[in-house]
């Protein structure tokens, strides 16, 4: 599958993936020379798992790269894992659930039934948690509680296929002043009936994890790629097109609850809806623009020769210190071109558009002014053998309304013939 549907499955964001193939913890299957798009397979989402539970837990890239590959023992591992819970008590959670990631099941899959074998002593809760990552790894999906008995663990699961469009709909908007306002992602659910008992929720289910609060603005207004109407949560930021997801509220002791039945990355390869848990915050009425991000964008203009003319996207990054000008230029980048021009004007070249005119973008010493969605993104040229790069920050909708850390695109300049 393709590095973008990968992501998905994983949870997790193209550069995220981009970044472990750097660091040679994950790469991709294959790589196409001639279009340089990144293919994986369905057995590398337990690695991804294994690399996140790891990551989480405290583990230097170095650290897991040495317990991934397969040179340690597994007392080896056992002294690793000791070491670290001393030295981080607090983190024993995570620890805990990095360990159950190293263990191999014996799982079985048949007539559309998952049986996990359960040995004298295995704890079933802790069992059930790797089964969840391992049925995933397998490219299914978990359709049923677990069944627990003493010599095995069964449920049902259903075998995902290739990503197809969602049915096309389109729904007027109808208030629901209920749901107005700012709502604390508690987790996912890979069943309704764990929900109604509360167990075995994946708190790093959506957008892995990341992603702590989700927005309900009046009159359905869009933000983020996600809108509402009465009774539906709708996703419109996916590729195969808008998910409607069925909301229900429930009142409990201890405020209101919202139980979203998601319909995205399973239902859209043949799998079942999961189940989002939101908690509401407040009633506020926020905006768009209330919600988001902003930087200061009336920064005076200041010259700056240096980056007068035409840049072509070469690379993205995570973080700075990923730079390497020794990495091949990407060819299916979102950002493509920016071209600058004398006295703070400039052109930005997208994928689906095109951003220019000083009420639109403009630049000024060391940072490109993107006013339509309030982000300074600072730059710097880095001249390396006698070639200039510019690193630019990468303020995208994660960073502005997800809490997300900025990334980074590298620009080469186009040399005039």
């Amino acid at each position: 599958m393709k590095i973008g549907e990968f992501a998905k499955m994983c949870g997790t964001k193209i550069s995220v993936l981009r970044h472990y193939d750097r660091e040679k913890l994950l790469e991709p299957q294959h790589t196409d020379k001639f279009s340089g798009y990144r293919y994986y397979t369905s057995e590398q989402i337990l690695i991804f798992y294994r690399i996140n539970a790891l990551k989480k837990a405290g583990f230097s890239l170095q650290e897991i790269r040495e317990i991934i590959s397969g040179r340690k023992t597994y007392k080896e591992i056992d002294l690793i894992f000791s070491q670290k819970e001393n030295e981080f008590l607090d983190a024993l959670k995570n620890l805990k659930e990095a360990k159950l990631m190293m263990t191999k099941l014996d799982i079985l899959f048949k007539n559309d039934m998952a049986i996990i074998r359960r040995n004298e002593g295995d704890e079933a809760f802790d069992l059930c948690v790797v089964a969840e990552t391992e049925i995933k790894a397998a490219d299914y999906q978990r359709i049923s509680q677990f069944d627990i008995g003493e010599d095995e663990i069964v449920c049902k699961v259903v075998k995902l296929g290739d990503e197809i469009a969602c049915p096309k709909k389109e729904l007027p908007f109808v208030n629901d002043e209920v749901v107005i306002g700012k709502w604390e992602v508690k987790g996912v659910f890979a069943v309704k009936e764990d929900y109604a008992q509360n167990i075995f929720c994946d708190n790093t289910g959506f957008y892995g994890g990341d992603v702590k609060y989700l927005y309900f603005l009046p009159d359905g207004e869009e933000y983020w790629g996600y809108s509402w109407t009465k009774g539906y949560f709708i996703s419109n930021a996916y590729l195969t097109g808008s998910a409607y997801n069925e909301y229900e509220i429930e009142e409990k002791s201890d405020g209101i609850y919202m139980l979203i039945t998601l319909r995205e990355t399973e239902v859209s390869r043949g799998g079942k809806p999961t189940y989002l848990l939101l908690k509401k915050s407040d009633s506020n009425r926020y905006s768009a623009e209330s919600i988001a991000r902003k930087d200061d964008i009336n920064k005076p203009f200041i010259n700056d020769e240096r980056i007068i003319g035409k840049w072509r996207a070469h690379s993205f990054l995570c973080n700075k210190s990923e730079f390497s000008q020794e990495e091949e230029p990407i060819d299916d980048l979102y950002f493509k071109e920016i071209e600058f021009y004398s006295g703070g004007n400039c052109r930005c070249v997208y994928a689906d558009d095109v951003f220019e005119g000083e009420d639109t973008v403009v630049w000024t010493k060391n940072y490109l002014l993107r006013k339509w969605n309030w982000s300074a993104c600072e730059y710097e040229i880095r001249t390396v053998n006698g070639k200039d790069y510019m690193i630019i920050e990468w303020k995208s909708g994660d960073w502005r309304y997800g809490g997300f850390d900025t990334n980074y695109y590298v620009f080469t300049k186009k040399q005039l013939i």
